[in-house]
C-alpha cells in the first residue's frame, strides 16, 4: 500500500469527529486519500455527531458517549487505484 495515501482513524478521537463534520458540510477533504479506514458512523454515532455539529454537545461530551456504543470497522474505497490494488474477483456462486 505504499503507493496509496491511507488515513486511519484507529478510535473516535477528535480528529475523527471533526473530519466527519467537515464531510458532513460538503468539504470534500476525504478525496486527500485514496483509502480511509476506521470507525462506522452507524445512526446511533450519526445522531451524537449531529448532537456535537449542531453546538448542542461538546466534542468531549460526543466523544465520550460514542465510545459507550460498541464499535465497528468500516473501510472507504475513495479512489479506483484502491480499488484495484486492493481487491480481486475470485469468483461467485449462482444461489
Amino acid at each position: 500500500m505504499a503507493d496509496l495515501r491511507v488515513k486511519t482513524f484507529d478510535e473516535y478521537l477528535m480528529e475523527w469527529i471533526d473530519f466527519v463534520c467537515a464531510c458532513r458540510d460538503g468539504a470534500d477533504v476525504y478525496r486527500t486519500y485514496d483509502l480511509i479506514c476506521g470507525n462506522e458512523t452507524n445512526d446511533k454515532v450519526f445522531r451524537v455527531v449531529e448532537k456535537y455539529h449542531s453546538g448542542d454537545w461538546e466534542r468531549e461530551r460526543a466523544l465520550k458517549e460514542i465510545r459507550a456504543y460498541p464499535q465497528y470497522d468500516q473501510t472507504a474505497f475513495i479512489a479506483q487505484k484502491a480499488i484495484d490494488h486492493l481487491l480481486s474477483f475470485s469468483g461467485y456462486k449462482e444461489m
